[in-house]
């Protein structure tokens, strides 16, 4: 492949990702950075349930109970155990259920911009969206090994190349080890 059709690929790869790792970059730095993301929360319904209530039994209970409070709402799936489950995606509006002592309380979750970029970045968003952002990971690792392959190829950006490399191979290292 010559250098002309590998710096376009470069190109086109980095363009498409920029946005993608902007957006990811961003989100991490601010839950870094500030502290966990926040999220209005309302209490629905409570609702009587048997004690021992299985995981299967109180998806069918969750899923009714929804269509009753909020006929429009639309989810994914739910996901959980016998005591506790979410509706998802929960990077827009969503509903918990959680079982105790014989009651089942129903809550709606309005999550912050922030608490919603998390969740997309942590792949808690639409089933679709997870599919999309795995190609998109590929194509973020396309231009970072389009990049190493051109800064390696070229005499005068091998020693920065190398340099750069080392530190962040370094530098991921010592991060990891702590």
């Amino acid at each position: 492949m010559n250098r002309m059709t590998l710096i376009k690929l470069h190109l086109y790869f980095s363009g498409i990702a920029l946005v993608f790792l902007s957006l990811m970059t961003f989100s991490g730095s601010m839950h870094l950075l500030l502290g966990d993301e926040t999220e209005v929360v309302n209490e629905v319904k409570t609702i009587a349930v048997e004690e021992g209530i299985d995981k299967e039994a109180l998806s069918k209970l969750f899923e009714a109970e929804l269509a009753r409070i909020d006929s429009d709402y639309k989810f994914g799936y739910l996901k959980g155990s016998a005591t506790s489950l979410v509706s998802r995606p929960t990077n827009r509006a969503y509903y918990t259920i959680k079982v105790s002592n014989g009651s089942a309380k129903i809550e709606k979750h309005e999550p912050s911009l922030r608490k919603r970029l998390m969740e997309f970045h942590m792949g808690h968003g639409a089933r679709a969206s997870r599919g999309a952002m795995g190609v998109l990971g590929l194509v973020v690792l396309a231009a970072t090994l389009t990049g190493l392959w051109l800064g390696w190829s070229s005499k005068q950006l091998r020693m920065m190349t190398i340099a750069t490399l080392t530190s962040g191979t370094v530098l991921f290292v010592i991060l990891f080890m702590l």
